[in-house]
């Protein structure tokens, strides 16, 4: 993620705005060109963008702005008035009430600062309703209420269904889960990225033997009978050991769940790496050594073809200063996880599966 600029006046803007604190103006994400717009009002109606395609399409806001979930704008003559984000979905809970309808603004959130780092990496983003083979849908399934008899009752993914409870929301709730699972990091933003991991392995790696091959030498087979290798890890817990070959406990559990944990700390250090260059971050400590490895200016465009053992060593100083920054404010680490040998070398070929993909 970055900083965004009002087109107005100049203001920073963050990519949840739907305003400009300073002038005023509307503000609407626009997906062909990843930035923030100022809106003005247009001789079609309100809330439409100035700026237009040279055939001259028109932009609104999605349907789901009304709903305070959304501030993506969509072309004016769409059918469906929603966004491609929003497009996405399946099911949503039944918003009733006050902390219902903030669950689902949470989960929007998170899942649009999914999307736009999927589009950031030039990955496909379809919905199934417009390929059904090979999309992907949300389902954000409450499940206090009578669950779809097609939807999953928990988090999970399943052939390009992406599923999240409500609970996970709750930050109470999630937070206990995350001390009963004994989990370092539990965040929304942090399961989607591991539950979409699922899907692009599906899309990325299985219909292609080379690198399925190459998944192989790195995570594992995967035919190893997964509901075996989940119970087994919940009955005996990671190796001994674990944290030399895993970035996190769980993903020592199968190669798929290796592979979604990998995927979804590449996002966290892309995303990571995006702002720190937005916001022209750098780290010199006069105690760092000639071979600290902490003296670093975020200056990589992550989203491009780059050299990962440079990107890596900068994204480990950038985590290690937010970790330090947080400490002083009695917070948990921001990042607490260690990037060893082999863990940098799974999170390169993620890097190399999706830059292939895009050439």
């Amino acid at each position: 993620m970055k900083l965004f600029a009002c087109t107005r006046c100049g203001n920073i803007l963050h990519f949840e705005n739907t305003s400009c604190e300073r002038c005023g103006c509307a503000v609407g994400f626009h997906v062909p060109t990843l930035e923030l717009m100022t809106l003005i009002p247009h001789d079609r109606g309100e809330g439409l963008a100035e700026w237009s395609h040279p055939e001259g399409n028109a932009w609104t806001l999605c349907r789901n702005h009304s709903q305070g979930v959304c501030n993506w704008l969509v072309d004016a003559s769409s059918a469906s008035g929603l966004c491609m984000a929003c497009e996405l979905n399946r099911y949503i809970p039944n918003i009733d009430s006050i902390e219902k309808r903030e669950g689902w603004r949470s989960l929007e959130f998170a899942k649009h600062r999914l999307v736009y780092s999927l589009l950031r990496l030039k990955l496909p983003v379809q919905s199934k309703i417009h390929a059904p083979s090979s999309g992907m849908v949300f389902d954000f399934i409450d499940t206090n209420q009578v669950v779809p008899a097609d939807a999953e009752h928990r988090t999970g993914h399943a052939d390009g269904q992406i599923t999240i409870t409500l609970d996970e929301a709750d930050p109470v709730r999630r937070e206990q889960t995350r001390v009963e699972m004994g989990e370092r990091y539990r965040t929304l933003l942090g399961h989607l990225r591991h539950e979409v991991g699922h899907y692009y392995w599906d899309l990325l790696i299985y219909p292609h033997s080379e690198r399925l091959n190459r998944f192989r030498s790195l995570f594992g087979d995967e035919s190893f009978p997964y509901a075996h290798a989940i119970q087994t890890y919940y009955q005996q817990g990671a190796p001994d050991g674990w944290n030399q070959s895993f970035v996190t406990r769980y993903a020592s559990s199968h190669p798929w769940e290796d592979w979604a944990e990998t995927w979804a700390h590449y996002l966290h250090l892309v995303d990571l790496m995006e702002m720190g260059s937005s916001l022209g971050m750098s780290l010199s400590p006069p105690l760092d050594r000639e071979d600290g490895g902490l003296s670093m200016a975020a200056d990589l465009n992550p989203y491009v073809e780059m050299d990962m053992e440079a990107f890596l060593r900068k994204a480990q100083a950038l985590a290690y200063g937010a970790n330090s920054l947080n400490r002083c404010m009695g917070l948990p680490d921001l990042y607490p996880f260690l990037l060893t040998p082999v863990v940098k070398e799974k999170m390169s070929f993620v890097h190399q599966v999706i830059r292939e993909q895009v050439s």
